[in-house]
């Protein structure tokens, strides 16, 4: 009896412990836990917020104190991680269809770019080969307005401009488009990027108009182009293996908080939207508009870079994707 006892308290607490484990959800993320200046933030807190009275006690882990992209998408794989706010890069080598979300002067707008997300079978197919390894993309995040061009040395109103520039570029999928647009680019880690401007490694970035101002860079970035080159997309990830092993009920709850996610992140952008060029001439940063004809010319020499990036087969899906949501 007293075995008996002690088998059945052991069990007790291994339930508790196994109940208090589900219940955790750490939110990972890169950026600083701040909504008013961080998008992905806004996304954490609307997503944590829906959740709140439920079973489920929400964690958030800024400032990549869990690790760098590459370590967070490992340990969401893993489970160890419910959701990870991450680079949309970090999927590629799981999913090169993925590679389409950032594509260059592929989606007219936002918009554009969330119809197909949403009415489509696109993220299915690009979740096929994620849910197999333990991830699951369930939202994109912008990090601002459409992105465009920073740099230290002057205004950019042409492709011409950029022929005696050198950008800071993200990987080799966007070094391949500054060249194709005439420029040079460097690969360079984000938090890298300050010095290597600022040693003259790389004389900008593209990326979204907010950024410069979230990172202190327009003390040195002190023009801007909105070149509304591709949605500012970064990519939400949970953990397959956990999702999969909730209730219908709790999975309907964290859907819903998914939801209340993406709603708090878009209202963020919306709002932001509004006001960034009038804050970014505030902070001394000179804004300069593309000459006619200019975004046009862009997007043209961009199609080389959509077919060396992808494979003739899921370019395919894509462009099949925007006709859908298009025609």
């Amino acid at each position: 009896m007293t075995f008996l006892k002690a088998t059945l308290g052991a069990s007790v607490l291994a339930l508790i412990a196994a109940t208090a484990q589900a219940s955790e959800v750490k939110i990972a993320m890169n950026g600083v836990d701040d909504p008013e200046t961080n998008a992905e933030a806004a996304f954490a807190h609307g997503f944590a917020d829906a959740l709140e009275g439920s079973e489920f006690d929400v964690s958030i882990f800024p400032s990549g104190t869990l690790g760098s992209e590459d370590e967070r998408f490992d340990q969401v794989a893993q489970g160890l991680v419910e959701v990870n706010l991450a680079t949309v890069s970090t999927t590629y080598g799981m999913s090169p269809l993925v590679k389409g979300v950032a594509l260059p002067f592929f989606f007219a707008d936002n918009e554009e770019f969330d119809a197909i997300i949403n009415d489509t079978a696109i993220l299915e197919e690009m979740n096929a080969p994620l849910v197999e390894n333990g991830v699951r993309i369930v939202a994109f995040n912008y990090i601002g307005s459409s992105i465009g061009i920073h740099n230290a040395k002057k205004p950019i109103a042409t492709v011409e401009d950029m022929s005696d520039l050198r950008f800071r570029a993200l990987n080799k999928e966007q070094l391949a488009f500054q060249e194709a647009l005439g420029a040079t680019g460097t690969i360079v880690a984000w938090s890298e990027v300050a010095n290597a401007i600022q040693t003259g490694v790389a004389d900008g970035y593209f990326n979204a108009p907010n950024s410069a101002i979230r990172t202190g860079h327009t003390d040195f970035l002190t023009h801007f182009t909105p070149a509304g080159i591709s949605p500012s997309t970064r990519v939400a990830l949970i953990s397959e293996d956990w999702y999969a092993n909730l209730s219908d009920e709790e999975k309907a709850e964290i859907d819903a908080a998914i939801d209340a996610g993406i709603e708090a992140n878009r209202a963020w952008v919306a709002d932001w939207s509004v006001s960034v060029r009038e804050k970014h001439e505030g902070l001394g940063v000179t804004y300069t508009e593309l000459a006619e004809g200019e975004r046009e010319k862009m997007a043209d020499l961009s199609e080389t870079v959509w077919e060396s990036t992808m494979t003739a087969e899921d370019l395919a899906a894509w462009k099949d994707a925007k006709a859908t949501v298009t025609e």
